[in-house]
Protein backbone atom coordinates (compact mmCIF):
# COMPACT_ATOMS: atom_id res chain seq x y z
CA UNK A 1 0.00 0.00 0.00
CA UNK A 2 1.24 3.30 -1.14
CA UNK A 3 2.69 5.54 2.47
CA UNK A 4 -0.06 8.20 3.35
CA UNK A 5 1.57 11.13 1.60
CA UNK A 6 0.74 9.17 -1.91
CA UNK A 7 -1.64 9.10 -4.36
CA UNK A 8 -3.62 5.62 -4.03
CA UNK A 9 -3.49 4.41 -7.51
CA UNK A 10 -6.71 2.08 -6.97
CA UNK A 11 -8.98 5.35 -6.63
CA UNK A 12 -7.17 7.49 -9.10
CA UNK A 13 -8.47 3.90 -11.50
CA UNK A 14 -11.49 4.02 -9.80
CA UNK A 15 -11.91 7.65 -11.01
CA UNK A 16 -10.88 7.51 -14.67
CA UNK A 17 -12.46 3.84 -15.23
CA UNK A 18 -16.03 5.51 -13.96
CA UNK A 19 -15.07 8.85 -16.15
CA UNK A 20 -14.62 6.41 -19.05
CA UNK A 21 -17.98 4.44 -18.74
CA UNK A 22 -19.91 7.53 -18.26
CA UNK A 23 -18.43 8.42 -21.73
CA UNK A 24 -19.39 4.82 -23.55
CA UNK A 25 -22.43 4.35 -22.04
CA UNK A 26 -23.62 8.27 -22.78
CA UNK A 27 -23.00 8.04 -26.38
CA UNK A 28 -24.56 5.10 -28.58
CA UNK A 29 -24.83 4.60 -31.89
CA UNK A 30 -28.99 4.84 -31.41
CA UNK A 31 -30.46 4.86 -27.90
CA UNK A 32 -33.63 2.62 -29.46
CA UNK A 33 -36.98 2.92 -31.75
CA UNK A 34 -40.42 3.67 -30.93
CA UNK A 35 -42.88 1.12 -31.89
CA UNK A 36 -45.82 3.12 -32.75
CA UNK A 37 -48.24 -0.37 -33.48
CA UNK A 38 -47.08 -2.10 -30.18
CA UNK A 39 -46.74 1.42 -28.52
CA UNK A 40 -43.63 0.36 -26.65
CA UNK A 41 -39.75 1.74 -26.95
CA UNK A 42 -37.32 -0.45 -28.41
CA UNK A 43 -34.13 -0.52 -26.90
CA UNK A 44 -31.18 -0.76 -29.03
CA UNK A 45 -28.71 -1.53 -26.40
CA UNK A 46 -27.58 -4.51 -24.34
CA UNK A 47 -29.03 -4.54 -20.96
CA UNK A 48 -25.91 -3.97 -18.94
CA UNK A 49 -24.60 -1.08 -21.44
CA UNK A 50 -28.13 0.25 -20.54
CA UNK A 51 -30.21 1.69 -17.78
CA UNK A 52 -32.82 -0.49 -15.91
CA UNK A 53 -36.23 1.06 -17.20
CA UNK A 54 -37.65 1.77 -13.64
CA UNK A 55 -36.36 -0.48 -10.23
CA UNK A 56 -33.58 -2.63 -10.68
CA UNK A 57 -30.17 -2.04 -11.07
CA UNK A 58 -27.74 -2.64 -14.15
CA UNK A 59 -24.03 -2.22 -14.67
CA UNK A 60 -24.43 1.02 -16.07
CA UNK A 61 -26.81 2.45 -13.22
CA UNK A 62 -23.37 1.91 -11.03
CA UNK A 63 -21.47 4.60 -12.98
CA UNK A 64 -23.13 7.53 -11.49
CA UNK A 65 -22.97 6.27 -7.93
CA UNK A 66 -19.77 5.30 -8.19
CA UNK A 67 -18.42 8.40 -9.26
CA UNK A 68 -20.22 10.30 -6.21
CA UNK A 69 -18.78 7.73 -3.84
CA UNK A 70 -15.33 8.35 -5.16
CA UNK A 71 -15.95 12.23 -4.53
CA UNK A 72 -16.56 11.64 -0.74
CA UNK A 73 -13.69 9.46 -0.98
CA UNK A 74 -11.57 12.26 -2.56
CA UNK A 75 -12.74 14.46 0.19
CA UNK A 76 -11.79 12.16 2.89
CA UNK A 77 -8.29 11.90 1.40
CA UNK A 78 -7.80 15.96 0.51
CA UNK A 79 -9.22 17.51 3.76
CA UNK A 80 -8.87 14.81 6.58
CA UNK A 81 -5.35 16.51 8.03
CA UNK A 82 -6.50 20.10 7.01
CA UNK A 83 -9.70 19.95 8.69
CA UNK A 84 -8.30 19.18 12.04
CA UNK A 85 -7.33 22.74 13.01
CA UNK A 86 -10.18 24.80 13.05
CA UNK A 87 -8.70 28.11 12.26
CA UNK A 88 -8.60 26.18 8.65
CA UNK A 89 -12.53 25.48 8.30
CA UNK A 90 -13.73 29.25 7.28
CA UNK A 91 -11.01 28.90 4.09
CA UNK A 92 -11.42 25.12 3.42
CA UNK A 93 -15.53 25.73 3.15
CA UNK A 94 -14.94 28.73 1.15
CA UNK A 95 -12.90 27.03 -1.59
CA UNK A 96 -15.62 23.93 -1.49
CA UNK A 97 -18.76 26.20 -2.31
CA UNK A 98 -16.45 27.87 -4.73
CA UNK A 99 -15.49 24.44 -6.63
CA UNK A 100 -18.91 23.40 -6.37
CA UNK A 101 -20.45 25.98 -7.91
CA UNK A 102 -18.77 26.26 -10.38
CA UNK A 103 -19.24 22.45 -11.26
CA UNK A 104 -23.08 23.50 -10.79
CA UNK A 105 -22.35 26.17 -13.55
CA UNK A 106 -20.72 24.51 -15.74
CA UNK A 107 -22.87 21.52 -16.14
CA UNK A 108 -26.19 24.29 -16.40
CA UNK A 109 -23.73 25.79 -19.52
CA UNK A 110 -23.06 21.99 -20.46
CA UNK A 111 -26.73 21.21 -20.85
CA UNK A 112 -27.38 24.18 -23.16
CA UNK A 113 -24.94 23.70 -25.13
CA UNK A 114 -24.58 24.31 -28.42
CA UNK A 115 -27.66 27.17 -27.39
CA UNK A 116 -29.66 25.87 -30.48
CA UNK A 117 -31.36 22.57 -31.40
CA UNK A 118 -31.64 20.97 -34.51
CA UNK A 119 -35.17 19.52 -35.47
CA UNK A 120 -34.84 16.39 -37.28
CA UNK A 121 -38.55 16.75 -38.60
CA UNK A 122 -38.48 19.74 -39.89
CA UNK A 123 -35.06 20.66 -40.78
CA UNK A 124 -35.03 23.76 -39.18
CA UNK A 125 -32.57 25.30 -36.17
CA UNK A 126 -34.46 26.62 -32.77
CA UNK A 127 -32.78 28.57 -30.31
CA UNK A 128 -32.21 27.80 -27.35
CA UNK A 129 -32.37 30.77 -24.83
CA UNK A 130 -32.12 30.71 -21.31
CA UNK A 131 -35.26 30.77 -20.24
CA UNK A 132 -35.59 27.12 -21.52
CA UNK A 133 -32.13 25.77 -19.77
CA UNK A 134 -32.30 22.63 -17.55
CA UNK A 135 -31.20 23.16 -14.24
CA UNK A 136 -31.13 19.91 -12.79
CA UNK A 137 -28.43 16.89 -14.45
CA UNK A 138 -25.56 15.42 -13.96
CA UNK A 139 -22.81 17.94 -13.01
CA UNK A 140 -25.03 19.83 -11.22
CA UNK A 141 -26.05 17.15 -8.61
CA UNK A 142 -22.34 16.21 -8.41
CA UNK A 143 -21.43 19.92 -7.56
CA UNK A 144 -24.59 20.34 -5.05
CA UNK A 145 -22.94 16.92 -2.91
CA UNK A 146 -19.62 18.66 -3.13
CA UNK A 147 -21.01 21.56 -1.53
CA UNK A 148 -22.91 19.79 0.82
CA UNK A 149 -20.97 16.51 1.40
CA UNK A 150 -17.19 19.06 2.31
CA UNK A 151 -19.50 21.12 4.30
CA UNK A 152 -20.61 18.02 6.73
CA UNK A 153 -16.77 16.25 6.46
CA UNK A 154 -15.20 19.75 7.78
CA UNK A 155 -17.28 20.13 10.50
CA UNK A 156 -18.45 16.60 11.78
CA UNK A 157 -16.23 14.00 12.89
CA UNK A 158 -17.09 9.85 11.51
CA UNK A 159 -19.37 9.43 14.16
CA UNK A 160 -21.20 11.56 12.87
CA UNK A 161 -21.02 10.99 9.60
CA UNK A 162 -22.67 7.74 10.09
CA UNK A 163 -25.42 9.29 12.13
CA UNK A 164 -26.09 11.36 8.93
CA UNK A 165 -26.17 8.46 6.83
CA UNK A 166 -28.71 6.91 8.60
CA UNK A 167 -31.12 10.06 8.85
CA UNK A 168 -30.73 10.65 5.38
CA UNK A 169 -31.76 7.05 4.33
CA UNK A 170 -34.98 6.49 6.68
CA UNK A 171 -35.74 10.60 5.96
CA UNK A 172 -35.41 10.19 2.23
CA UNK A 173 -37.78 6.83 3.04
CA UNK A 174 -40.14 9.32 4.42
CA UNK A 175 -40.53 12.18 2.42
CA UNK A 176 -41.23 10.48 -0.76
CA UNK A 177 -44.05 8.97 0.76
CA UNK A 178 -45.15 12.54 1.56
CA UNK A 179 -48.55 13.30 -0.15
CA UNK A 180 -49.82 16.91 -1.34
CA UNK A 181 -53.67 16.96 -1.51
CA UNK A 182 -55.17 18.09 -4.55
CA UNK A 183 -51.46 18.26 -6.11
CA UNK A 184 -50.65 14.05 -6.77
CA UNK A 185 -51.37 11.27 -5.19
CA UNK A 186 -47.99 9.14 -3.87
CA UNK A 187 -47.08 6.43 -6.75
CA UNK A 188 -43.49 5.44 -6.78
CA UNK A 189 -44.34 3.47 -9.74
CA UNK A 190 -44.10 6.21 -12.08
CA UNK A 191 -41.47 9.19 -12.30
CA UNK A 192 -43.86 12.31 -11.45
CA UNK A 193 -46.30 11.62 -8.62
CA UNK A 194 -43.82 12.53 -5.64
CA UNK A 195 -42.69 14.98 -3.35
CA UNK A 196 -39.32 15.29 -5.31
CA UNK A 197 -41.02 15.59 -8.80
CA UNK A 198 -43.71 17.98 -7.14
CA UNK A 199 -40.79 20.59 -5.92
CA UNK A 200 -38.87 20.36 -9.46
CA UNK A 201 -41.93 21.76 -10.77
CA UNK A 202 -42.75 24.33 -8.49
CA UNK A 203 -39.33 25.26 -7.99
CA UNK A 204 -37.86 25.28 -11.52
CA UNK A 205 -40.82 25.07 -13.50
CA UNK A 206 -41.59 22.87 -16.31
CA UNK A 207 -39.27 24.65 -18.41
CA UNK A 208 -36.00 24.25 -16.72
CA UNK A 209 -36.41 20.48 -16.22
CA UNK A 210 -34.92 17.43 -18.01
CA UNK A 211 -36.44 17.69 -21.75
CA UNK A 212 -37.71 15.03 -22.57
CA UNK A 213 -39.81 14.65 -19.52
CA UNK A 214 -41.03 18.21 -19.27
CA UNK A 215 -44.54 17.63 -19.92
CA UNK A 216 -44.35 14.63 -17.33
CA UNK A 217 -43.06 17.22 -14.84
CA UNK A 218 -40.10 15.81 -13.41
CA UNK A 219 -36.34 14.87 -13.93
CA UNK A 220 -34.21 12.24 -12.95
CA UNK A 221 -31.79 14.38 -11.20
CA UNK A 222 -34.33 15.80 -9.07
CA UNK A 223 -33.19 18.41 -6.35
CA UNK A 224 -34.59 15.86 -3.43
CA UNK A 225 -33.04 13.29 -5.36
CA UNK A 226 -30.01 15.10 -4.30
CA UNK A 227 -30.21 14.61 -0.83
CA UNK A 228 -29.80 10.59 -1.17
CA UNK A 229 -27.40 11.16 -3.47
CA UNK A 230 -25.21 12.91 -0.53
CA UNK A 231 -25.82 9.39 1.44
CA UNK A 232 -23.61 7.85 -1.17
CA UNK A 233 -21.31 10.49 -0.83
CA UNK A 234 -21.06 10.16 2.78
CA UNK A 235 -21.01 6.22 1.83
CA UNK A 236 -17.24 7.38 0.08
CA UNK A 237 -16.52 9.63 3.07
CA UNK A 238 -16.42 6.53 5.63
CA UNK A 239 -15.02 4.26 3.89
CA UNK A 240 -11.92 7.38 2.73
CA UNK A 241 -11.72 7.96 6.52
CA UNK A 242 -10.90 4.18 6.91
CA UNK A 243 -8.76 3.89 4.59
CA UNK A 244 -6.98 6.17 5.67
CA UNK A 245 -6.68 5.16 9.39
CA UNK A 246 -4.23 3.21 10.65
CA UNK A 247 -4.92 -0.15 10.00
CA UNK A 248 -3.13 -2.41 8.39
CA UNK A 249 -3.84 -3.06 4.75
CA UNK A 250 -5.36 -6.68 4.86
CA UNK A 251 -7.67 -4.90 7.86
CA UNK A 252 -8.46 -1.98 5.48
CA UNK A 253 -9.90 -4.13 2.70
CA UNK A 254 -11.47 -6.40 5.08
CA UNK A 255 -13.35 -4.18 6.37
CA UNK A 256 -14.15 -2.31 2.90
CA UNK A 257 -16.03 -5.43 2.09
CA UNK A 258 -17.33 -5.99 5.41
CA UNK A 259 -19.23 -2.09 5.27
CA UNK A 260 -19.98 -2.86 1.54
CA UNK A 261 -21.43 -6.62 2.03
CA UNK A 262 -23.56 -5.67 4.59
CA UNK A 263 -25.25 -2.78 2.68
CA UNK A 264 -25.97 -4.57 -0.18
CA UNK A 265 -27.59 -7.03 1.81
CA UNK A 266 -29.44 -4.27 3.92
CA UNK A 267 -30.40 -2.78 0.24
CA UNK A 268 -31.76 -6.20 -0.70
CA UNK A 269 -34.14 -6.58 1.90
CA UNK A 270 -35.32 -2.91 1.57
CA UNK A 271 -35.91 -3.66 -2.01
CA UNK A 272 -38.88 -5.77 -1.60
CA UNK A 273 -40.84 -2.46 0.31
CA UNK A 274 -38.85 0.35 -1.23
CA UNK A 275 -37.18 -0.59 -4.40
CA UNK A 276 -33.72 0.04 -5.75
CA UNK A 277 -34.48 2.97 -8.51
CA UNK A 278 -31.74 4.85 -9.89
CA UNK A 279 -34.12 7.43 -10.97
CA UNK A 280 -35.63 8.18 -7.44
CA UNK A 281 -31.89 7.46 -6.26
CA UNK A 282 -34.21 5.55 -3.58
CA UNK A 283 -32.23 5.17 0.30
CA UNK A 284 -31.85 0.88 -1.00
CA UNK A 285 -30.19 1.98 -4.43
CA UNK A 286 -27.54 4.01 -2.03
CA UNK A 287 -26.73 1.59 -0.03
CA UNK A 288 -27.14 -1.31 -3.12
CA UNK A 289 -24.24 0.80 -5.46
CA UNK A 290 -22.13 2.25 -2.10
CA UNK A 291 -21.68 -0.61 -1.01
CA UNK A 292 -20.62 -2.63 -4.47
CA UNK A 293 -18.72 0.61 -5.11
CA UNK A 294 -16.97 -0.18 -1.04
CA UNK A 295 -16.17 -3.85 -2.19
CA UNK A 296 -14.70 -2.98 -5.96
CA UNK A 297 -12.82 -0.30 -3.78
CA UNK A 298 -11.08 -3.26 -1.69
CA UNK A 299 -10.75 -5.83 -4.33
CA UNK A 300 -8.98 -2.72 -6.70
CA UNK A 301 -6.75 -1.84 -3.45
CA UNK A 302 -5.76 -5.52 -3.02
CA UNK A 303 -4.57 -5.50 -6.58
CA UNK A 304 -3.18 -2.50 -7.25
CA UNK A 305 -1.77 -0.93 -4.08
CA UNK A 306 -1.15 -4.41 -2.00
CA UNK A 307 -0.25 -6.61 -4.99
CA UNK A 308 1.49 -4.04 -7.20
CA UNK A 309 -0.69 -4.73 -10.50
CA UNK A 310 -1.02 -1.34 -11.89
CA UNK A 311 -0.53 -1.79 -15.30
CA UNK A 312 -4.16 -2.03 -16.64
CA UNK A 313 -4.40 1.19 -14.65
CA UNK A 314 -2.77 3.66 -16.64
CA UNK A 315 -4.92 4.30 -19.21
CA UNK A 316 -7.75 4.75 -16.83
CA UNK A 317 -5.01 7.23 -14.60
CA UNK A 318 -5.02 9.29 -17.65
CA UNK A 319 -9.07 9.69 -17.82
CA UNK A 320 -9.24 10.37 -13.88
CA UNK A 321 -6.25 12.98 -14.27
CA UNK A 322 -8.64 15.37 -16.09
CA UNK A 323 -11.88 13.99 -15.19
CA UNK A 324 -14.12 17.10 -15.35
CA UNK A 325 -12.18 17.97 -18.95
CA UNK A 326 -12.73 14.19 -20.08
CA UNK A 327 -16.24 14.40 -19.58
CA UNK A 328 -17.10 18.71 -20.61
CA UNK A 329 -15.41 17.55 -23.87
CA UNK A 330 -16.83 14.23 -24.62
CA UNK A 331 -20.74 15.68 -23.82
CA UNK A 332 -19.71 19.03 -25.54
CA UNK A 333 -18.53 17.27 -28.95
CA UNK A 334 -21.71 14.94 -28.47
CA UNK A 335 -24.26 17.66 -28.29
CA UNK A 336 -22.50 19.29 -31.19
CA UNK A 337 -22.68 17.03 -33.96
CA UNK A 338 -26.21 16.05 -32.70
CA UNK A 339 -27.28 19.25 -33.42
CA UNK A 340 -25.17 20.22 -36.71
CA UNK A 341 -28.06 19.29 -39.84
CA UNK A 342 -26.24 17.59 -42.85
CA UNK A 343 -29.24 16.52 -45.45
CA UNK A 344 -31.54 14.46 -44.05
CA UNK A 345 -29.43 13.60 -40.96
CA UNK A 346 -26.78 15.33 -38.55
CA UNK A 347 -23.01 14.81 -38.08
CA UNK A 348 -23.87 12.28 -35.26
CA UNK A 349 -26.36 10.09 -37.84
CA UNK A 350 -23.93 10.16 -40.53
CA UNK A 351 -21.30 8.44 -38.02
CA UNK A 352 -23.81 6.17 -36.82
CA UNK A 353 -25.23 5.10 -39.62
CA UNK A 354 -21.95 4.59 -41.77
CA UNK A 355 -20.80 2.29 -38.68
CA UNK A 356 -24.34 0.21 -39.11
CA UNK A 357 -24.07 -0.04 -43.17
CA UNK A 358 -21.30 -1.96 -42.51
CA UNK A 359 -23.77 -4.72 -40.72
CA UNK A 360 -27.04 -4.53 -42.60
CA UNK A 361 -28.93 -1.48 -44.27
CA UNK A 362 -31.87 -1.46 -42.25
CA UNK A 363 -31.89 1.53 -40.64
CA UNK A 364 -31.89 2.02 -36.54
CA UNK A 365 -35.30 3.65 -36.75
CA UNK A 366 -36.87 0.55 -38.23
CA UNK A 367 -35.74 -2.29 -35.90
CA UNK A 368 -38.25 -3.18 -33.30
CA UNK A 369 -38.69 -6.22 -31.19
CA UNK A 370 -38.08 -9.64 -32.38
CA UNK A 371 -36.86 -8.23 -35.14
CA UNK A 372 -34.10 -10.46 -36.91
CA UNK A 373 -31.48 -7.74 -37.22
CA UNK A 374 -31.70 -6.41 -33.72
CA UNK A 375 -28.77 -8.47 -31.73
CA UNK A 376 -27.32 -6.25 -34.98
CA UNK A 377 -28.38 -3.40 -34.42
CA UNK A 378 -27.59 -2.97 -30.77
CA UNK A 379 -23.72 -4.08 -32.25
CA UNK A 380 -23.59 -1.51 -34.33
CA UNK A 381 -24.37 1.21 -31.38
CA UNK A 382 -22.33 0.02 -28.85
CA UNK A 383 -19.15 0.22 -31.37
CA UNK A 384 -19.90 4.02 -31.91
CA UNK A 385 -20.29 4.19 -28.34
CA UNK A 386 -16.42 2.85 -28.00
CA UNK A 387 -15.20 4.54 -31.08
CA UNK A 388 -16.54 7.27 -29.44
CA UNK A 389 -13.62 7.45 -26.75
CA UNK A 390 -10.59 7.12 -28.51
CA UNK A 391 -9.98 10.99 -29.88
CA UNK A 392 -10.61 11.69 -26.04
CA UNK A 393 -8.46 9.47 -25.25
CA UNK A 394 -5.69 10.09 -27.35
CA UNK A 395 -6.10 13.75 -26.15
CA UNK A 396 -6.16 13.31 -22.48
CA UNK A 397 -3.11 10.98 -22.87
CA UNK A 398 -1.55 14.35 -24.38
CA UNK A 399 -2.42 16.19 -21.63
CA UNK A 400 -1.58 13.64 -19.43
CA UNK A 401 2.11 13.38 -20.86
CA UNK A 402 2.63 17.77 -20.91
CA UNK A 403 1.25 17.53 -17.29
CA UNK A 404 -1.53 19.48 -18.15
CA UNK A 405 -4.32 19.06 -15.62
CA UNK A 406 -7.26 21.51 -15.20
CA UNK A 407 -9.00 21.87 -11.95
CA UNK A 408 -11.67 24.24 -10.68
Amino acid sequence: MAPSNQRIVSIDFLRGLTIALMIVVNNPGSWGAWDSENSVWVEHLFLPLSHSHWNGCTSTDLIFPFFIFIVGASIAFAMGGKKLDSSNHKSLILKVVKRGLIIFALGVLKDAFPYWRYDSSTHEYMSWFPDVWRIPGVLQRIGLVFILGGILFIKVNVKSLWLTLVAILLGYWGLLYVEIPDAYQVDLTVPNKNLGSWLDSKILSENHLWPQSRKDGWDPESLLGTISALGTCIMGMIAGSFIKGKKTVLEKISGLFVFGGISVVIAIAWDMIFPINKILWTSSYVLYTGGIASMVTGFCIWLMDYKGYQKISKPFIIFGSNALTAYLLSELVSLLIHNIGVGESTVSGIISDSILRVFTDTPFSEVYSNHSELITIKLASHIYAFLWIIPFYILLRWMYNKKIFVKV
